[in-house]
């Protein structure tokens, strides 16, 4: 369940942040920069409300694994 958790933690945390964040390389760097997030986009809103719900049950299935 652990291990279950962690993944949950890691998927929803990609999907939050690869609307909020572009990456680039210029000059043979990695550069981060913010997004504007169009939240009028319903593909947009899905992908986020995913993130936080898939981030939410990671919370869960850790919590789950420390108190059993």
């Amino acid at each position: 369940m652990l291990v279950i958790g962690i993944l949950f933690l890691i998927i929803g945390s990609i999907f939050i942040l690869s609307e909020a964040c572009t990456v680039k390389r210029e000059n043979d760097e990695i550069v981060i920069k913010r997004a504007k997030v169009n939240i009028e986009s319903w593909f947009v809103r899905y992908k986020l409300l995913v993130g936080i719900l898939s981030t939410v049950l990671g919370i869960f299935s850790i919590i789950n694994y420390i108190i059993y």
